[in-house]
């Protein structure tokens, strides 16, 4: 792969990332208002999700692929701080 490959195929591994919100939820015990917070939605909407049969909602894929970014900055946590470190600063700076 090319330098100039990279970037796209980045992406598009980017939009084949889906995990859903029990998953995600099971996985880090994240509770439903930190969900609500990497989601930037109601805290509502996540009772939904992840609530009784009778009120659970499914989430869109835009919503799955938050969490699936979410999932992998924090499964590779001590190698990305850093970076999102850098990358607030940089943004600071502007």
């Amino acid at each position: 792969m090319t330098e100039q490959q990279r970037p796209q195929q980045v992406l598009q591994l980017h939009n084949q990332m889906f995990l859903s919100p029990q998953d995600f939820s099971y996985r880090w015990g994240i509770e439903y208002e930190e969900l609500a917070e990497i989601c930037c939605v109601s805290k509502s909407t996540t009772y939904h999700w992840l609530g009784g049969q009778a009120s659970r909602r499914s989430a869109g894929e835009p919503y799955q692929r938050i969490m699936a970014v979410a999932d992998m900055l924090l499964e590779n946590a001590e190698q990305v701080y850093p970076m999102l470190e850098r990358w607030q600063t940089r943004r600071q700076e502007r």
